[in-house]
């Protein structure tokens, strides 16, 4: 199954809207996760903690390396499953994804980065919208048989 065709294969309007909203979802995790890599200083605190030492630095390299493939990788696996035509995988990978990177993520701004506000917590819900778009419309129709 390749990209080209997807639409022009039958499949049910819900898979369809699934697919698009995977598309917009890995387009947006993958630009974060090159966005870490490309700014490594922009990890959780950077922005009211200076970092003022070789080795916050460091830490701070690492920790966006960690952090790009935590948004790079949920991606890769659903555009895999979907172009195998798993879209109850997919769905699943995206329930996972909503979980451990978006929901962690918004712990982790809440309650350990220093002088976080709101706007900082509820930034990721853009993410979260399309995610929850395709886990929705890869699971519900889960019990059908869809190829």
């Amino acid at each position: 199954m390749s990209l080209n065709n997807l639409n022009h294969q039958g499949l049910p309007k819900s898979i369809k809207i699934g697919i698009w909203a995977s598309y917009v979802s890995a387009f947006m995790l993958i630009g974060i996760g090159i966005f870490w890599l490309i700014f490594p200083m922009a990890a959780e605190g950077s922005f009211s903690i200076s970092a003022d030492t070789d080795s916050a630095i460091r830490f701070a390299k690492i920790l966006a390396i960690f952090k790009s493939i935590c948004d790079i990788l949920p991606p890769i696996f659903v555009i895999l499953a979907i172009q195998n035509g798993q879209f109850k995988l997919a769905g699943q990978f995206h329930l996972v994804t909503l979980v451990l990177v978006i929901l962690v993520d918004m712990w982790i701004w809440a309650n350990f980065v220093p002088n976080s506000s709101l706007l900082d917590i509820i930034q990721h819900i853009p993410f979260a919208i399309p995610i929850a778009i395709a886990a929705y419309a890869f699971l519900k129709n889960s019990k059908k048989e869809v190829l």
